[in-house]
């Protein structure tokens, strides 16, 4: 009977194939295992499942602008990012921080953006902080432009063509095309943008939550651009989730009364 041969460095693995090196094995399996990270309670921007995206995939792609990394540089949106690196350029010069200074606190927030994703974003930290840095102040200046009528020039693509905001206004909305809202919360906090508006233009700036609800409500046609009670500017994940709890009933901290109790009810007080 023939005996399969072992050593410290391989196994021979009976079927001609090469011995295989155990500790080579061991040392993979263990790198694989090293770089696993738990999940995080954070995530909140999923991949649409496919059995869905094969019923209708351009009702969950984009048609004019890429949010996030998900559908960056994919064919078709191209064109939109020269657009964006101009509101971007805008956003800059309002938030009186240097190029320099905005990367940084995009930097020391690039771990609390990577958990908000539930795919694993293989992307270097230069592309993937660019991506988000000029993806928030981008939305942040769509906000702007439609709460501020004068701050639209004749030359925006955007608000100068009817058609064009209007497409993307929707992808604003898809889930594969969010950025985590305290992006755009911190982004505009921790700038100057408040202060610009209020000694240039002496008026107030809405924070991205009043300015984000308002374009919800008005252009979507949902209800008049009020708080609503129950919503919490901090609990919300990024616009599409904002629009979720606006379309969610508040419930009443009592229960209604049962004017007909279920007989499993009458049962179980009987």
């Amino acid at each position: 009977m023939e005996i399969v041969g072992t050593s410290r460095q391989g196994t021979s693995s009976g079927n001609g194939d090469a011995s295989i090196d155990m500790e080579e094995l061991v040392k993979s399996i263990r790198e694989k295992l090293d770089k696993l990270s738990c999940p995080s309670q954070e995530c909140c921007i999923y991949k649409v499942p496919k059995k869905l995206k094969k019923i209708n995939e351009k009702a969950y792609t984009p048609l004019r602008v890429s949010i996030g990394p998900l559908h960056h540089g994919k064919e078709g949106l191209e064109d939109m990012e020269e657009h964006k690196l101009r509101y971007f350029n805008d956003f800059m010069q309002q938030s009186g921080k240097s190029l320099e200074e905005l990367v940084k606190i995009m930097e020391e927030m690039e771990k609390g953006i990577r958990q908000c994703y539930a795919e694993t974003i293989n992307l270097k930290s230069k592309f993937f902080l660019e991506i988000i840095l000029v993806d928030a102040a981008f939305i942040i200046e769509v906000l702007l432009r439609y709460w501020f009528d004068d701050l639209r020039t004749p030359n925006d693509r955007i608000f100068s063509k009817p058609w064009m905001i209007y497409d993307i206004k929707y992808d604003l909305l898809l889930l594969e095309n969010q950025i985590p809202f305290f992006v755009l919360q911190d982004l505009f906090k921790m700038t100057n943008i408040q202060e610009f508006f209020q000694f240039s233009r002496n008026e107030t700036l809405p924070n991205p939550f009043i300015l984000t609800l308002n374009w919800l409500m008005r252009s979507l046609e949902i209800g008049e651009p009020r708080v609503p009670e129950h919503i919490n500017p901090s609990e919300i994940k990024h616009v599409l989730d904002l629009l979720r709890i606006c379309l969610i009933p508040k419930q009443s901290s009592q229960p209604p009364e049962e004017k007909n109790p279920s007989k499993v009810n009458q049962f179980i007080a009987s």
